[in-house]
Order: C-alpha cells, then sequence, then structure tokens
C-alpha cells in the first residue's frame, strides 16, 4: 500500500514537464523542402481543387436531374457534402494566404487569397486582419477575437439549466413560439 508521500509522488510524476526537446530540434527534425513556399505547386492545389469542383458540378447538374426521384433525393445531399468538401479545400487556401504560406511573395498571396475567399464570399482582408489579432490573442480570455467564455462571476444562476441540448431547444422555442 502506498504512503502519501508515494501518492504525492506519483501525482507529481502526471502534472505535465518540459519536454526534452526544444522547438528548433523539431524544426531540425523537419526536411528543409518542406518549409519551402512553392508558387508552382500552391497554384497546382488551386487549379486541382478548381477542376475537381467543376467535375461534381457536371455530374450534378447533368445527371443527377436524370435519378429517380428518390435518388435523386439522396443523390443531392451527397452532392451538396462533396462539393462542399472541395470548396472548404479551397477556402483554406485562402487561409494560408492570410498566414502567408501560398508562395514567398506578399502580393501573390493577397491577390489569390482575395479571389479565392471572395468567391466563397468571406471578405479577404477584414477576415485576415481580425485571425491576426486572433494568432496574437490566443488563450487570452479578455482579447482573443473567437471565443471568450463568460467569467463565473457573470454567469447566469439559470445558465446551468438552459445551457445545455434540451436547454437550447428550449430557448428556441420559446424564442420563436413565445414571441409570434
Amino acid at each position: 500500500m502506498l504512503d502519501s508521500s508515494d501518492q504525492a509522488n506519483n501525482i507529481l510524476k502526471r502534472v505535465p514537464i518540459d519536454p526534452p526537446f526544444t522547438l528548433s530540434d523539431l524544426k531540425k527534425a523537419i526536411p528543409a523542402h518542406c518549409f519551402d513556399r512553392s508558387v508552382i505547386r500552391s497554384s497546382y492545389y488551386v487549379v486541382h481543387d478548381l477542376i475537381v469542383s467543376y467535375v461534381f458540378y457536371f455530374l450534378a447538374n447533368n445527371y443527377i436531374p436524370l435519378l429517380p426521384s428518390p435518388l435523386a433525393y439522396i443523390a443531392w445531399p451527397v452532392y451538396w457534402f462533396c462539393q462542399a468538401s472541395i470548396l472548404t479545400g479551397l477556402w483554406v487556401i485562402g487561409h494560408e494566404c492570410g498566414h502567408h504560406a501560398f508562395s514567398k511573395y506578399q502580393l501573390v498571396d493577397d491577390v489569390v487569397g482575395f479571389i479565392l475567399h471572395s468567391a466563397l464570399f468571406t471578405p479577404y482582408f477584414s477576415w485576415k486582419y481580425s485571425h491576426r489579432s486572433h494568432h496574437a490573442n490566443t488563450n487570452s480570455l479578455d482579447n482573443d477575437e473567437v471565443y471568450i467564455p463568460k467569467r463565473k462571476s457573470k454567469v447566469m444562476i439559470y445558465s446551468k439549466v438552459l445551457n445545455n441540448p434540451p436547454g437550447r431547444v428550449f430557448t428556441l422555442l420559446v424564442a420563436t413560439k413565445g414571441f409570434t
């Protein structure tokens, strides 16, 4: 049986400690070519995603209407999912342009990011500004742009009852049906 000091030592061993390597050690372990920002390779991914997106569109537009009614009702959501996956890939490439990861040239990154995000109805430059602020303030309870949880002192008493799936359904019902 463990005495209290042994138990305390076991608990302390589970506490996170500094790793036996540094960030520069990790970077040295990754081949140098992985850090190259090739315009050709990046452009290949944009063209690839655009071609796949067009192929999905062509197939859906020309063949789903030919399907019998029950199959068409299944095929359209499958198409939406596949198309959304590819378009999300294009959004991610635009996102990487905002991080200056598409090429070595800031102007190229901004032009490609602006075109891709505009095609997807995302305002590129305002997103880039707020996203940079988000990265600068990640894990800050006061300054993060994306998710700022309420402090415990600010949480209302009824929040524990309403801040769960059944409570949200109830809130939506009251908000939509209770005030019509």
